[in-house]
């Protein structure tokens, strides 16, 4: 794949490590979205972290001064929601265990998906849950933890909005959802039997779907090489990373070629020429 001078009309763009890291925005990245925009880009924010709602994120990119409406952004628990909602042994009787931030409760709760928490579960008095959906949250606790474990145990459907293990913070690296969904599996012996957000296909057919646009007419930009880049490449789109997050032009060099961005580029605004 190859990306050429004017030939993107639209883009995935990655948020975590690319737009902002924790409360403040990344080098390049309001001036490179703002000229996207300007030039009449399609914009669509695809995300791994589960924790926050659509409407939340797209909130917080106009604090930091990149308009954004909540159309224009799809979450990880969204597209596990849309898995769910579809999933053609769907039990509708009985309800989905919603693990994580808000973010993945209201995902399934916009699709028709009737949740259950984990709290509701603890008395043993619920039937066991259809499926579980495990997603990224900072209140997630030892009993969000073992009701999964429970649910899993009893034959739910483990649906993971994503496996990230880290998640970029103006501090370092901290613990993502990999590294909470690694309890669940040592615990059950078992593994996700779903997997919504990048670099599964799930997210990237939901994202194409809304921008309406082909694979090669996009262009996917993120910061890490094994989900931004590894997805976009298998799903057939153009790839570009940012030297603002988690990878380095280092980490490119001893890639395997699968692994390697069409383009490398410090920051967000340093994409305007591919605009056009």
């Amino acid at each position: 794949m190859s990306v050429e001078h004017g030939s993107v009309r639209g883009l995935i763009c990655d948020l975590d490590g690319v737009v902002y890291r924790g409360s403040q925005p990344c080098p390049g990245a309001i001036e490179g979205l703002t000229e996207a925009r300007q030039r009449g880009i399609a914009i669509l924010y695809l995300t791994n972290n589960a924790g926050h709602t659509a409407a939340g994120i797209a909130e917080r990119l106009a604090g930091m001064g990149v308009p954004a409406m909540e159309a224009e952004v799809l979450t990880s628990s969204q597209v596990a929601a849309d898995e769910v909602a579809e999933h053609p042994e769907r039990d509708e009787a009985r309800r989905v265990l919603a693990v994580g931030g808000p973010g993945v409760r209201r995902a399934l709760l916009d699709r028709g998906v009737a949740t259950v928490t984990a709290g509701e579960l603890a008395g043993g008095e619920e039937p066991v849950p259809w499926a579980v959906v495990q997603g990224y949250g900072t209140d997630v606790t030892v009993t969000d933890l073992t009701e999964a474990v429970y649910a899993v145990r009893a034959g739910a459907l483990w649906v993971a909005t994503n496996t990230d293990a880290t998640l970029p913070t103006p501090r370092g690296l901290a613990p993502g959802n990999g590294a909470l969904l690694a309890s669940v599996a040592h615990a059950t012996g078992q593994q996700p039997g779903l997997i919504a957000g990048k670099p599964h296909a799930p997210a990237y057919r939901r994202a194409l779907q809304l921008l309406g646009l082909r694979a090669e007419e996009v262009l996917a930009v993120g910061d890490r090489l094994e989900t931004d880049i590894v997805g976009a490449r298998t799903a057939g789109i153009p790839t570009a990373l940012v030297l603002t997050g988690v990878h380095g032009r280092e980490d490119v060099e001893q890639a395997s070629p699968d692994h390697r961005p069409d383009v490398v580029v410090d920051s967000l605004h340093d994409l305007a020429r591919w605009w056009g």
